[in-house]
C-alpha cells in the first residue's frame, strides 16, 4: 500500500508541474495563445486632419507573430480619434494614447497631434506697437511706422515633425526663419537675417514670435521684428500681428507697405543727418 500511494503522490506531482506538455506550449492540447500584442506601424505622431490605420499583432506561445482583430479605443478622442477598423484621426493639437485589446491582452501607443504648417501662407501683418533707442528714437522712426497699418506678409516653411523651416517676407523684406511647434500646436519661430537696397542696409532680428493654426488653413500670431542700421546707433523694435494669413492663398492687398516706408523715412534722415 505505502508504494501504491507513494508511486500516486509522484505522478500527481509530475503531472502538476507540466512534466508531459513538451507538445503543448502555452495551452490545452497544443493549442497556440498570444502572449502579447503590438501596434503597427511605429507612428507616434500625426497631423491634425491626418489620418492613418495601425493594426495588432499578437506574440503567439510558438515565438511566431500573426495579425490579430481586436477593438480600439482613444482616451482623448477630441485629439486623436480610432475608429472599428484602426483607423486614426488628427483632431486637435495635443496628445493621446491609443489602445487596442484583443485576447485578453492590451497594446497601447502614445500620439502626439501637431497642425500642418508646411506651405506656402500669404496675408498681412499689421504695426500693434513701436519703441526705439539711440539715434532710432532721435529721429522719431516710430512716426513713420503708424500702429494699425497693413503690409503685406509671405511664409514658406517645411516641416519635419515639429521642427519648421524656411523663408518669412515682411514687405519686401525677406530672410530666413526657423523654430519648432510646442505641445499646445503654437509654433515659435526666430530669425536673424540682412537685406541691402542703394540706400542702406538693415539688419532685422525675429523674435517673440507666436502663431497658431487649429485647420492647417488659416493662421494668427504676433511677433516682434527688431532692426539695425550700420548708420544709426540703437535699435528700433516693431510689434506686429499677422491679419488674413491662409495657406496657399493671396490675403487681403495691403494698405500701406512697412518696408518702403520704413526705407524712405531712414534715407530721408539719414541724409539729413
Amino acid at each position: 500500500m505505502r508504494t501504491l500511494v507513494a508511486c500516486l503522490l509522484g505522478a500527481l506531482v509530475f503531472v502538476g508541474c507540466g512534466g508531459d506538455n513538451k507538445g503543448n506550449p502555452g495551452g490545452p492540447s497544443g493549442t497556440l495563445v498570444a502572449t502579447g500584442l503590438t501596434i503597427s506601424p511605429a507612428t507616434d505622431l500625426i497631423k491634425i486632419n491626418g489620418s492613418e490605420t495601425v493594426a495588432l499583432n499578437a506574440a503567439m506561445s510558438d515565438g511566431s507573430s500573426r495579425p490579430v482583430s481586436g477593438t480600439w479605443a482613444s482616451d482623448a478622442a477630441t485629439v486623436a480619434s480610432v475608429d472599428a477598423s484602426g483607423r486614426v484621426t488628427g483632431r486637435a493639437a495635443g496628445e493621446a494614447t491609443i489602445s487596442g485589446d484583443a485576447q485578453g491582452l492590451r497594446a497601447t501607443r502614445r500620439l502626439r497631434v501637431l497642425p500642418d504648417y508646411q506651405g506656402d501662407w500669404r496675408g498681412g501683418w499689421a504695426i500693434t506697437g513701436c519703441t526705439a533707442d539711440g539715434d532710432w528714437a532721435r529721429v522719431d522712426i516710430c512716426q513713420a511706422l503708424p500702429t494699425g497699418a497693413v503690409s503685406a506678409f509671405r511664409l514658406t516653411v517645411t516641416q519635419t515633425r515639429d521642427t519648421v523651416t524656411g523663408n518669412v517676407d515682411f514687405d519686401e523684406f525677406p530672410g530666413p526663419i526657423q523654430g519648432t511647434i510646442r505641445a499646445s500646436g503654437e509654433l515659435e519661430l526666430g530669425g536673424a537675417f540682412s537685406v541691402s537696397d542703394p540706400e542702406l542696409t538693415l539688419d532685422a532680428t525675429v523674435s517673440d514670435w507666436q502663431s497658431v493654426t487649429t485647420d492647417n488653413q488659416r493662421m494668427s500670431g504676433r511677433f516682434v521684428l527688431s532692426l539695425r542700421t550700420n548708420g544709426l546707433q540703437g535699435t528700433v523694435r516693431i510689434g506686429g500681428d499677422l491679419r488674413n494669413v491662409a495657406k496657399r492663398a493671396a490675403g487681403a492687398a495691403p494698405a500701406s507697405a512697412h518696408t518702403q516706408r520704413l526705407r524712405r523715412a531712414l534715407a530721408s534722415k539719414l541724409t539729413a543727418k
